[in-house]
């Protein structure tokens, strides 16, 4: 009995020694602007990785990420964006350029030229649909028992197009339809929190979550977050074209 008390306090003692040796490696408050190193033994040098990318301008950091790639975040400093934040070039929809070639007066917002996208304004002012209804999907569409799509798999969350009385945003004629996912991330990217009008929303896509047909995914294109929602859920609407 004695053995093994002596064995457990032994086990504490050098446990406090390593914790206490850890701590003195580490600076109490390292500056995450800059990169450190520790050294363990001679000729052995360990990187601490505790530099990190600062919100805003990328003069306060020493990792020269670029813009391009998430080196500034959009929504720093009060949500005022910063001179540095990535955005590529975007074309404003008006008259002159007739709408961004859509001839869509009323609906054609901006044009990403990185992509060849235009961009509708919000459907219905800002108003919220379900999925089915922004992809011009019939629903209920009457495949499945009950007739509703809550279940993976069900036949009623299929989407069956609509050929007459359209919805959503091919109802809009021309070729707007609704955006991929990655259409809609790919356009926050590319700046669309600064080029389109009320982008701090989330908007639906046109792609289902492959492992939970009931649930289809939405962008927020100010943010930059996406998240799946019940396609019976209702979320505002934003429309693509070429």
């Amino acid at each position: 009995m004695n053995n093994l008390k002596t064995k457990k306090i032994l086990i504490i003692i050098v446990g406090l020694i390593v914790l206490t040796g850890a701590s003195a490696l580490w600076p109490a408050n390292p500056d995450p602007a800059r990169a450190g190193k520790v050294v363990f033994k001679r000729n052995v040098v360990f990187r601490a990785f505790y530099s990190l990318t600062l919100n805003g301008s990328m003069s306060t950091s020493t990792n020269a990420y670029p813009s391009s790639l998430g080196g500034v975040e959009d929504y720093n400093n009060n949500q005022a964006m910063p001179s540095d934040a990535y955005k590529s070039s975007w074309t404003a929809c008006a008259s002159g350029n007739n709408w961004c070639g859509t001839g869509d007066s009323t609906n054609a917002d901006a044009k990403d030229n990185s992509t060849g996208l235009v961009w509708s304004k919000w459907l219905g002012g800002g108003a919220t649909y379900n999925w089915f209804w922004a992809n011009n999907c019939a629903y209920p569409n009457g495949l499945a028992a009950d007739g509703v799509c809550n279940t993976h798999g069900e036949p009623a969350c299929q989407c069956v197009k609509l050929t007459s009385a359209k919805t959503g945003c091919e109802a809009l004629g021309g070729n707007w339809r609704l955006p991929h996912q990655k259409e809609l991330m790919q356009a926050y990217i590319d700046g669309s929190w600064g080029n389109l009008s009320s982008p701090g929303y989330g908007y639906w896509s046109a792609t289902t979550q492959s492992y939970d047909t009931q649930s289809a995914w939405y962008t927020n294109l100010g943010y930059g977050n996406t998240y799946t929602s019940n396609k019976t859920n209702t979320i505002r609407v934003r429309c693509v074209a070429r």
